[in-house]
């Protein structure tokens, strides 16, 4: 496995970044188990306008289209960006995070602008149905109807069927890898390549060294409101060992597309994700890990506002244009 630590605001080790130290302390986090799924939705869109009004750049891009992909019982939003780059160009499906519980397109649009202008390819951003209304494993059969829809219309939308890729950040990074593990093993389109921003790998062992230093508050994301959203996102206590669930148990990663693993130093899910990119490795993946200096979990949705999310996007952006076809 090819593993960096990457420094771009040259913090050296045990820094948390000042930018994310103040942004914590303007606008802490409440306990998420004082709000309902309804409210904590709202709250996320307060916080996610606030942030793209004044601290996220979100660039331009070619053309961006809202449409709805029917399926048999519901309609799945998605969000299409087109780089303006001479076609057929690579085509990324887009899996956002937020715990299976909160969480829309609008919420990576950020991300999803960089990358199709960087990478120079389309991105199809994906909703999907959310926990608790809509248990495992609603959320991987709409990731997967997506997969089915975008590889039968990759070339009408300008796209290369045989250069497809996915990628998520969180929850979104793990309905990512499962969706290649499904795609392998059923009858689904073939994956090219998998992009994973601080995935969530294991959620049947939460005791690692990072969640031990990092899980306890003051950084993001907690152990605790892990342990919340895996009962909000799970029907039964024994389903946190499906490898849908937790892909680091799988048994058979073997033939899965290459990957590039993206973590974050103070991310209580930093060992997990650097332990499955190193699994991979061992069943035959061609894996790239990259561990950034100064940052917490998302630091990834910051685009313009951390240096280590415009170094991320341009690592994934590169990656997206060397990938090999299918």
């Amino acid at each position: 496995m090819s593993f960096y630590i990457a420094d771009p605001a040259q913090l050296g080790v045990g820094r948390l970044d000042s930018r994310l130290k103040l942004l914590y302390r303007l606008s802490p986090a409440p306990r998420t188990q004082e709000l309902s799924p309804v409210k904590e939705r709202m709250r996320e869109k307060r916080r996610m306008r606030t942030l793209n009004r004044f601290l996220v750049h979100r660039d331009r891009v070619a053309q961006i289209d809202d449409l709805l992909i029917p399926g048999e019982d519901r309609n799945i939003p998605v969000r299409i960006y087109k780089p303006g780059s001479l076609s057929p160009c690579p085509v990324l499906i887009y899996l956002h995070g937020g715990g299976w519980v909160v969480g829309d397109v609008n919420q990576s649009d950020p991300a999803c602008r960089r990358l199709a202008k960087q990478g120079e390819c389309i991105v199809i951003s994906a909703g999907y149905r959310l926990a608790p209304e809509n248990k495992f494993p609603a959320a991987i059969e709409d990731s997967l109807l997506v997969l089915d829809w975008v590889f039968r219309n990759s070339v009408k939308i300008g796209g290369d069927p045989s250069r497809l890729g996915i990628a998520g950040g969180s929850a979104g990074g793990t309905l990512a890898t499962v969706a290649c593990l499904s795609a392998f093993q059923q009858e689904y389109p073939p994956i090219t390549f998998q992009i994973l921003f601080n995935p969530v790998t294991n959620l049947a062992k939460m005791d690692t060294d990072s969640h031990r230093k990092y899980g306890e508050g003051g950084f993001g994301v907690t152990t605790h409101a892990l342990r919340r959203r895996r009962e909000q996102y799970l029907e039964t206590e024994d389903q946190k060992y499906d490898p849908r669930v937790s892909p680091l148990l799988a048994e058979d990663l073997s033939g899965l597309p290459p990957a590039l693993i993206l973590t974050a130093e103070f991310d209580p899910l930093r060992d997990e994700a650097e332990e499955y990119a190193a699994k991979l490795e061992d069943r035959g993946v061609n894996v790239r890990c990259v561990r950034y200096q100064g940052v917490t979990h998302g630091f990834f949705n910051f685009v313009g506002f951390l240096p280590q999310a415009d170094a991320a996007l341009r690592e994934a952006a590169l990656f997206i244009q060397h990938a090999s076809p299918s």
